[in-house]
């Protein structure tokens, strides 16, 4: 027990570090690996619905992707390109899990070999929520200003597999991060009209 608690509180960090690549592009305060994390695991979920794969081993494969980035971060493309290891974050998951129990140990390590390896339906859907929720965000930092972000937009556009990705994408790109809420505005302005 006294390993999982650790191994939990080192998932805290999810939280605390925030991801690198926006510093590129010149923004102040990117979201955390956890935000990341989170919405990519529901976008997955939505994902596997669409593509009709394997819902749960999807989401928790995007649910472990980043567990290895509480030891080294978020690593953009950059800094990146400088690592003599080329998958360090096989090393630090075999570290992590090694005092987990043995069926928890083994069903992490398999998921994240399986994500990795880029092969199965599962992984492949795993992979696009990843690609759309960075898109997503760089989307929501465009219309902030940041008009670096579009480039990640694009290289998101490239990496989806998925039907149903590429033509979510296509409509992250046209729809207005805001545009969700406009509904709520006008029945808000509705009930208030009639209240009175």
């Amino acid at each position: 027990m006294k390993e999982i608690a650790n191994f939990l509180y080192e998932l805290g960090m999810l939280g605390r570090l925030r991801r690198q690549g926006p510093y590129l592009a010149g923004i102040k305060d990117p979201e955390t690996i956890a935000q990341h994390s989170h919405r990519a695991s529901i976008i997955a979920y939505i994902l596997a619905k669409m593509e009709n794969v394997n819902v749960e081993k999807t989401v928790l494969m995007t649910m472990f992707h980043d567990v290895p980035e509480t030891r080294m971060t978020d690593l953009n493309k950059v800094t990146r390109r400088y690592f003599k290891v080329k998958e360090p974050e096989e090393i630090i998951i075999k570290e992590q899990t090694q005092n987990l129990p043995e069926n928890i140990k083994q069903s992490i390590r398999s998921l994240l070999d399986e994500f990795n390896e880029k092969e199965s339906k599962e992984a492949v859907v795993a992979r696009d929520a990843d690609y759309l929720e960075c898109a997503i965000q760089a989307k929501e930092y465009m219309e902030q200003g940041t008009r670096a972000m579009a480039d990640w937009i694009k290289n998101c556009e490239k990496g989806v597999r998925t039907n149903s990705a590429k033509k979510l994408i296509s409509k992250i790109k046209d729809t207005n991060s805001i545009e969700w809420w406009d509904n709520l505005k006008q029945l808000m302005f509705e009930e208030t009209e009639n209240e009175r």
